[in-house]
């Protein structure tokens, strides 16, 4: 058995890995993924507020004086 580390590449880029990365993306790949995730999840919150708003006719919530 050698005692050199294995060198890893990225899945989605094919960038070279650090030797103690776990993941098979790299930092970059991974902050742009979970980018992506976060803007949809915004978006599908802003949808199900509306559709809330609409299904109720606007009669819920609010503040009163």
């Amino acid at each position: 058995m050698s005692d050199k580390p294995e060198i890893r590449y990225c899945k989605k880029c094919g960038c070279e890995l650090t030797s103690t990365n776990k993941k098979k993306l790299c930092e970059n790949c991974r902050r742009d993924k979970n980018g992506l995730i976060k803007k949809f999840g915004t978006g599908a919150a802003a949808l199900a507020s509306l559709a809330f708003v609409v299904i109720t006719k606007g009669k819920g919530g609010g503040l009163k004086k």
